[in-house]
């Protein structure tokens, strides 16, 4: 087990001025010689990540961001910004600038490590004491903190406290699986949400479902060399070194990334934000969704198939993928421990993890301040994973590829092409629905674990020859777009085109394989109603047929009560995936009848669907820039 040393660089208080805004009044120990109150060039724009955009509207809160190393600028460090504000009459020692109602403080800390979750506890503890002294000038205790936090070595698996992955698969439930997809394209995504604490710790949460890439993947996720300086200050990167510590006492002039700083954006103080403790809301929600095309589900066939093969010269033959879906081992009502179980004699690090996503030009902010907005159309920017809680960001739609909205739990595009690639396979509803029915109960260890094998069983898939059956489980178009990224070439080199011993015994199949069943139509269906257009229709459309039978029954009495209770219970089954049944089960005369009524409402979406594209056909594959006309038809997933 590894340790981190001396996790904490800095300390940081910023503070919020009446006239000039948000600025540093303490830092321990100081970045610049002689002047605690200032910063480095690389550093200047700090304090708009440490009181965030409506910082003004919570009385306290937590916020993650990463900056550009100092010693080091293609190496990452990580803050944590703990936001707090109280009453000027509670100010026990008061200075003139305190003009203002309320005073509003932060104390940020710089890590050397992504211990966001872990130290953002205790200083949240230490921040509260500190305001309860009322005396803003004793800063004794910051600096005693700062030494208690350097004295305890801590293990690097605890990088992932504090960032509970299952109240991320309860949220978003199925589409949990089509955004941890859509993280290994490398499109340039939005995630949007009212508050930039809970905005910053889902984006966190977020990936910390890859294997290993919170604990080890973001050592270049905020660098990037721009084409166009946002400052005066010089971009250039100096020469890539290999260097694990990052010593906080040099100061460099070199401004890689630009921080902003600049006037709050106020926001609703009814807008909490708060969207990792939601329940799922598909049978309420009032969303205007669009389909995604569906990719027509096919039932596997054991005629014709291919052997499976590795990439390169060391042709390997595989067992037939027919033998391998009739395993007990790859069944697919998997129990709860099976999938971890074939993948878990693999060394993740010899299998290429964390998998190089954030780098080269990608980049992963969990927080990201207004004055960005120049970064991200930057040449130099190749794509990017930040979070805003300005809406101002909503309306530049030519900056990126995709917006996902935390508060309403949706996800948005107008690339057509990119709406292809994210549809989910029968096979990926399985594996989705798996996780979150066995979720709550295993935790979020489980949970990760599940993620990880199947991104191992992707990987094994995708050295497959192009063309072969085995990669449609996963959806052709995905896997296709996702071999093209440079995190996947780069991935490829680094393992020899995946040449490892354990790795290539694996089945190169979806671990979800199988032939379709009632339990695969209802999920279908549950999944067709909560994520199109039509469905959504449908679901509006028995919500008023139910509230309008409830106002009948009133003056009718109980017969259609009793009438209503029948309906309700048909629509519930219907809407409701099951457990999956074996074989005998599913073959019965009831199972038969209600696959034949699912099949036909999925065949008439699919009508719907195919309608809809001959009336509106594909734009041409363009940029969003350059289709700025079509804005007005942004689809949800």
């Amino acid at each position: 087990m590894s340790f981190i040393s001396h996790p904490v660089l800095n300390i940081i208080v910023v503070g919020f001025h009446h006239k000039k805004g948000c600025q540093v009044e303490h830092c321990y120990p100081e970045l610049v010689a002689g002047r605690p109150s200032e910063l480095p060039p690389a550093w200047r724009h700090l304090p708009a990540l440490a009181l965030p955009d409506g910082s003004h509207n919570y009385l306290s809160d937590t916020i993650f961001f990463t900056l550009p190393g100092l010693t080091e600028p293609a190496h990452t460090v990580y803050g944590i910004s703990c936001f707090r504000q109280i009453p000027v009459e509670q100010v026990v020692q008061k200075t003139e600038d305190m003009t203002r109602s309320s005073v509003q403080k932060s104390v940020c800390v710089i890590c050397r490590s992504p211990l966001f979750g872990r130290l953002a506890v205790k200083m949240e503890l230490v921040v509260r004491a500190w305001f309860l002294q009322g005396d803003f000038s004793q800063t004794k205790l910051l600096e005693d903190a700062y030494n208690h936090l350097n004295s305890c070595p801590v293990q690097i698996d605890q990088t992932l406290e504090g960032l509970s992955v299952q109240k991320l698969v309860d949220s978003w439930r199925h589409k949990a699986l089509l955004l941890f997809k859509l993280l290994l394209l490398r499109r340039k995504v939005l995630v949007y949400g009212a508050q930039a604490g809970s905005l910053s710790a889902a984006l966190l949460t977020l990936v910390s479902l890859l294997p290993q890439c919170l604990e080890y993947g973001l050592s270049r996720s905020a660098n990037v060399v721009l084409t166009r300086p946002l400052s005066p200050i010089s971009s250039a990167l100096p020469e890539e070194k290999n260097q694990h510590n990052v010593d906080s006492g040099v100061i460099i002039q070199n401004e890689l990334f630009v921080n902003g700083s600049g006037q709050a954006d106020e926001l609703s103080p009814k807008e909490t934000g708060n969207l990792l403790e939601e329940k799922d809301r598909v049978s309420h929600q009032s969303l205007e969704e669009s389909a995604i095309v569906d990719v027509v589900d096919r039932q596997d066939s054991s005629a014709g198939r291919e052997k499976c093969y590795s990439v390169g010269e060391k042709y390997k033959t595989q067992k037939s993928v027919l033998e391998s879906q009739q395993s007990p081992t790859m069944a697919r009502d998997m129990s709860v421990d099976g999938l971890h179980t074939l993948t878990g004699q693999i060394d993740q690090t010899e299998c290429g993890f964390p998998f190089p996503l954030f780098e080269d030009g990608y980049l992963c902010l969990p927080y990201l301040s207004l004055q960005y907005l120049d970064l991200l159309s930057d040449p130099a920017v190749e794509g990017f994973v930040v979070g805003a809680s300005n809406v101002l960001f909503k309306q530049k739609r030519q900056l990126f590829d995709i917006l996902v909205e935390l508060n309403e739990m949706r996800i948005e595009t107008c690339d057509m092409v990119l709406r292809r690639q994210l549809t989910l396979s029968t096979e990926d509803l399985r594996f989705a629905d798996h996780v979150v029915r066995h979720g709550p109960t295993q935790g979020d260890t489980w949970i990760r674990d599940q993620f990880a094998s199947y991104l191992i069983y992707l990987l094994r898939t995708s050295l497959l020859p192009e063309g072969s059956r085995e990669i449609d489980s996963f959806n052709a178009q995905f896997m296709a777009a996702f071999k093209c990224t440079r995190a996947y070439q780069q991935w490829l080199k680094s393992t020899n085109n995946g040449d490892i011993e354990s790795f290539m015994n694996l089945a190169p199949i979806h671990p979800f394989s199988g032939q379709l069943s009632v339990a695969d139509m209802k999920l279908k269906f549950a999944h067709t109603m909560s994520t199109t257009e039509g469905g959504r229709k449908v679901t509006a459309a028995v919500a008023s047929t139910g509230r309008a039978v409830a106002t009948t029954s009133r003056a009718v009495g109980g017969a259609i009560s009793q009438a209503r209770g029948a309906l309700s219970g048909w629509w519930s089954a219907l809407t409701t995936p099951t457990a999956p049944t074996n074989a005998s089960e599913s073959s019965s005369t009831g199972d038969e009848k209600l696959a034949s009524d699912a099949e036909d409402v999925v065949e008439q979406l699919d009508d719907d669907n195919r309608k809809e594209q001959a009336e509106n056909p594909d734009p041409p594959d363009k940029s969003i820039e350059e289709n700025k006309s079509n804005f007005s038809k942004i689809s949800v997933i």
